[in-house]
């Protein structure tokens, strides 16, 4: 999920295909509450439920799905990673593809962190 604190907006990235669209996260909503309290609380004003503004809940859309839940970690890695690039194709990303998604970024990640030396 991402959190917009200016904007007083959650944004749920859910890539697990359900028959449901709908946000039905209690997590999310105590998170919501949570951080409006805390906002509040932090400016030094009292606590004025009256005045406090609600967090909006949204489902971020047109993601790639996948009907199967061990996908969603590496379908939100590679989602994230097309957003910060500003690759609006993401149709790659799908249950065809999930196993060489996994591979390449436990070689990119191996390559990143593991000295030349390895294994001399």
């Amino acid at each position: 999920m991402e959190i917009h604190l200016k904007k007083k907006r959650i944004t749920v990235y859910d890539c697990f295909q359900k028959e449901s669209n709908s946000i039905d996260i209690p997590q999310v909503k105590k998170l919501a509450v949570l951080i409006s309290n805390l906002l509040v609380e932090s400016s030094g004003d009292e606590v004025d439920k009256v005045k406090m503004i609600p967090f909006e809940i949204e489902q971020a859309q047109g993601l790639p799905k996948t009907k199967h839940p061990f996908n969603c970690g590496i379908f939100l890695v590679k989602i994230l990673e097309c957003q910060s690039l500003k690759i609006g194709d993401m149709t790659k990303i799908n249950d065809d593809n999930a196993l060489e998604l996994r591979r390449t970024l436990s070689c990119e990640i191996f390559n990143q962190f593991v000295d030349e030396s390895f294994g001399k």
